[in-house]
């Protein structure tokens, strides 16, 4: 998954359809594919690749919602800008914010993982902690001495992620056409399709970065919704055919695999094909966490200074202007995270946190649609009934979550609450 960047932001209308395409394309694709293919096997077997499909295809439904409110709403800060314009958006930007700290962490885990699977002794608890904290050390010092780096990083992983699926995907062709295209069920399979399709929503949940987005486009009212239903279904292609690969290639083997992905190629091309798949992916992966590490320290040093919904505190900069108080919170309580729970884990709390700002954003859709102060924008056929369903379809989904991940939830919305109701900079105001 990839978050909303401030870093891609302006008011000049630049991009081309063929440039939001891409732009889109790379905002989506994240670690899940990589390390998911195996649990979503595992939950619904076969049918892992419907869910993929019908996650895809509601998150599609949802993203219409930003679409036609980034038509009307043309700010900086996606979801929560529009909440905050319907109702009082601090929780939403306080859960955004959340969403970041979440991301950071599950890429970080998402790493080690891989990185497991080159040096074993990676796996071990003692080992995994201490290279964890060697590589959040350097994220902090990047943040805090400035993000020269970035772009250059930014580009190699969005590069890379791509060619490798390709490269998985060619290769599953070439083991069809050799060894015929046989697939089975697995044996120990859940059978909880609920869960599988609630999962391969964190797949998708990059979405949002594209209606951001918006203000750079040429002719957004027309770009943004085509470009969305393009650049949805050819990732829910490259996912889907991504899937069958590790399912036709492991068959059964592929609920065992850490690593489904790279195991697959390697079962076509050798060892070295896994090792290099491997590599690709640890710098795709940590691309991304560089990239959320930088853009979510300043959504909160935003929310604190620009919209004043937190204290000044957290806004605080130092001398190369970058947002330390923020910097620290965010990266440390990603750390905690990392050291403390599964990938899966984090997973499932980063679709979680995602379902409650596409909640309120389909929220403040309904109650914007026909301001008189905004643009008319967007109009879509048949738009209120397909919201609804999209919110009956959130709704179910969300009660497949664990208590535990609704404890979370619950935790972190009365700590924000809490910050809110005791800023008394906001409240002399």
């Amino acid at each position: 998954m990839r978050k909303p960047s401030g870093r891609h932001r302006g008011t000049n209308k630049t991009l081309s359809f063929a440039s939001v395409i891409l732009l889109g394309i790379n905002g989506i694709i994240g670690s899940g594919i990589f390390l998911l293919p195996g649990t979503l096997y595992q939950e619904a077997g076969l049918g892992s690749v419907s869910a993929i499909v019908l996650a895809g295809l509601s998150t599609t439904l949802i993203a219409l919602s930003y679409a036609m409110l980034a038509s009307k709403i043309d700010d900086d800060g996606g979801a929560w800008v529009y909440s905050n314009r319907a109702f009082v958006g601090f929780q939403t930007g306080w859960f955004g914010w959340f969403l970041g700290v979440i991301t950071i962490a599950a890429e970080l885990a998402a790493f080690l993982t891989a990185l497991g699977g080159l040096i074993p002794v990676v796996k071990q608890r003692s080992v995994y902690i201490s290279v964890a904290l060697v590589i959040i050390a350097p994220l902090i010092a990047i943040n805090l001495v400035g993000p020269n780096i970035l772009t250059f990083i930014d580009n190699i992983s969005s590069a890379l992620k791509i060619i490798i699926l390709i490269a998985v995907i060619a290769a599953g062709g070439y083991f069809i056409s050799t060894h015929g295209l046989h697939v089975r069920q697995p044996q120990a399979v859940s059978s909880d399709f609920r869960t599988a399709f609630s999962t391969a929503f964190y797949m998708f949940t990059g979405f949002s970065f594209l209606p951001v987005a918006a203000n750079k486009m040429k002719n957004p009212e027309k770009t943004l919704p085509r470009a969305l239903m393009v650049v949805m279904l050819i990732v829910i292609a490259i996912y889907g055919m991504a899937q069958m690969t590790t399912i036709v290639i492991l068959s059964t083997n592929l609920t065992a695999e850490t690593l489904p992905v790279a195991a697959a190629f390697a079962a076509v091309v050798g060892t070295i094909g896994k090792t290099v798949v491997i590599l690709g992916m640890l710098i795709s992966i940590l691309g991304v966490a560089v990239a959320v590490s930088f853009d979510t320290p300043i959504e909160m040093a935003s929310l604190a200074t620009e919209k004043t919904l937190l204290p000044a505190v957290f806004g605080r900069t130092n001398k190369s202007g970058a947002p330390f108080v923020a910097i620290w919170l965010t990266i440390g309580i990603a750390a905690l995270l990392v050291v403390s729970g599964s990938y899966l884990f984090l997973v499932n709390l980063i679709v979680f946190s995602a379902f409650l700002q596409y909640i309120t954003t389909i929220l403040a859709w309904f109650k914007l649609r026909h301001d008189p102060t905004l643009p008319a924008g967007i109009h879509l056929p048949m738009a209120p009934l397909l919201m609804g369903f999209a919110l009956l379809l959130i709704g179910y989904l969300m009660t497949s979550a664990t208590w535990l991940t609704w404890l979370i939830a619950v935790i972190v919305a009365l700590i924000g609450s809490v910050i809110y109701a005791t800023d008394t900079r906001r409240r002399s105001e």
